[in-house]
């Protein structure tokens, strides 16, 4: 059996047609930033190329704004945000955070490149233990 991590993709920005335009307006005036947004939609509402044809990790990440996500995962994730997290049985662990994202530049090739090393990290122990027979 291999594992297979539930990866959130989660914006520091409300997904609603209120909050996309709050959000391009605090960000127009220096009030807000958000990585995640300029990695996959950058200036353009209808989102990067890049991004809308992601394939890979990327095509299975779960891609939310901060007002979609359950309460308790905002009060775990919050001040924490935007971040790439890892759902471990309803509890959340950020597998990419703020800061990792901001260093992507608003690049999605690079972004891609470090989903993947950080998947491959996150499951590696557990295929190897799994094709060995070795358990926790």
């Amino acid at each position: 059996m291999v594992f297979e991590p539930t990866l959130y993709a989660i914006y520091d920005a409300d997904g609603s047609v209120l909050g996309e335009l709050r959000y391009v307006r605090d960000k127009c005036i220096g009030k807000a930033e958000c990585a995640l947004c300029d990695l996959t939609h950058g200036w353009n509402p209808l989102g990067r190329s890049a991004w809308r044809q992601r394939t890979g990790v990327a095509a299975s990440l779960i891609w939310l704004h901060r007002d979609e996500l359950p309460q308790h995962a905002l009060l775990h994730l919050s001040g924490q945000l935007p971040c790439i997290a890892v759902d471990r049985d309803g509890g959340f662990d950020i597998l990419i955070s703020r800061e990792a994202l901001q260093g992507c530049e608003g690049d999605f090739t690079v972004f891609e490149h470090l989903l993947e090393q950080k998947v491959r990290a996150l499951t590696s122990p557990i295929v190897a233990a799994a094709e060995t027979g070795i358990s926790d």
